[in-house]
């Protein structure tokens, strides 16, 4: 199983939004091309994201939660001085855990790879939402208390 911390995740971000290819400009279809799905309805990708694989023995702050549309997780306070979130995506949309008290978007990496972030902080109340942007996408998450 592969994981990733949020940092790298962000770079990771970086890098794909950028994109490469070796293609020429003349040979790659233009945005209007019609394609064989252009008039299938977008739906969710019917592949659940994998088990998180979180830590025997963790206290649980928020239980394993999935979705497939934005959702403002349960409010959770960390008693340890710092938090781990647990995230996984599967689709084409892109995921990311968003603290409402910042609005600073911590992006969640999709397709195979899980992502894990500990975060240190004050034992106050935390607002984390889960939102997804440019495409279907499910995610499931989980957040427990320390650092795992």
């Amino acid at each position: 199983m592969r994981r990733t911390t949020l940092t790298a995740a962000a770079l990771a971000t970086l890098f794909l939004a950028g994109g490469c290819s070796d293609e020429p400009e003349a040979n790659r279809p233009s945005p209007t091309t019609a394609t064989a799905s252009a008039g299938k309805p977008a739906q969710a990708p019917a592949t659940q994201p994998p088990s998180l694989d979180l830590p025997e023995n963790a206290r649980t702050l928020v239980a394993e939660t999935t979705g497939d549309k934005n959702q403002e997780l349960p409010e959770f306070t960390p008693q340890e001085g710092a938090y781990t979130l647990y995230a996984t995506c599967e689709g084409k949309g892109k995921v990311s855990i968003v603290d409402r008290d910042s609005g600073n978007p911590h992006p969640v990496t999709c397709n195979g790879v899980h992502t894990v972030g500990v975060v240190h902080d004050d034992a106050k109340p935390q607002h984390l939402t889960v939102q997804v942007t440019g495409g279907p996408s499910i995610w499931k998450v989980a957040v427990v208390s320390g650092n795992h």
